[in-house]
Formats: structure tokens, sequence, C-alpha cells
């Protein structure tokens, strides 16, 4: 193994940059190892571009979710809706109700 004074704070003005150190650590004695992350390892990808990657999935899925939730109501409703003769219709049924009963009955 080798260690090198590579993290930040350092002890000299500019950090060291060891890549083939396997420790790396601090003016403040604090040591990590130098091994590739899991991300970095199994995607390729540094932090901050998974993160990026990560949150454009999550707002794609959420247009997919709304998305489908759109035509699945779309769908749902589209054979409710009343054509002008069915109104014409439940208003003369009311009219002739009201018409039968009396508007003051109640």
């Amino acid at each position: 193994t080798f260690v090198t004074d590579c993290g930040v704070p350092s002890a000299f003005d500019e950090a060291l940059e060891c890549d083939n150190c396997t420790m790396c650590c601090n003016a403040n004695e604090d040591c990590y190892p130098q091994e590739e992350t899991l991300i970095a390892e199994h995607f390729g990808l540094n932090f901050g571009t998974f993160a990026a990657v990560l949150f454009a999935s999550f707002i794609v899925l959420c247009c997919i979710v709304v998305l489908c939730s759109y035509f699945f109501n779309k769908r749902k409703n589209r054979g409710n809706t009343l054509t002008a003769s069915t109104k014409r219709r439940l208003e003369e049924d009311d009219n002739y109700a009201l018409s039968r009963i009396g508007k003051n009955s109640v």
C-alpha cells in the first residue's frame, strides 16, 4: 500500500495528485481508500452524473404516470357524456314530475 497527502485540506499549498495510491490522507489525518465506488464500478459514472441521471429518470417516470393516468381517466369517462337529446329528455322528465307533484309540495 502507498499512502500520500492527496486529500483536502492539504499540508501543502496545492494538494498532491496520486493516481496509483491506495490510500489518501489530508492534513487532519483523515484517510480514505482510493477505490472506485460501486456506482463508478458498475455504471462508469461519478456521483454528480449519477444524481443527474437519477433525477431525470424520476421526472420521466412522473411524466409517464401522469400520461397513463390521463388516458385511463379519459377512457373511463368516455361513455359518461350526455347527448343533447338525453339532456332534453331529462329536463322534460323533471318538468313533468314537478307538474304532477306540484312545485310547492315539499
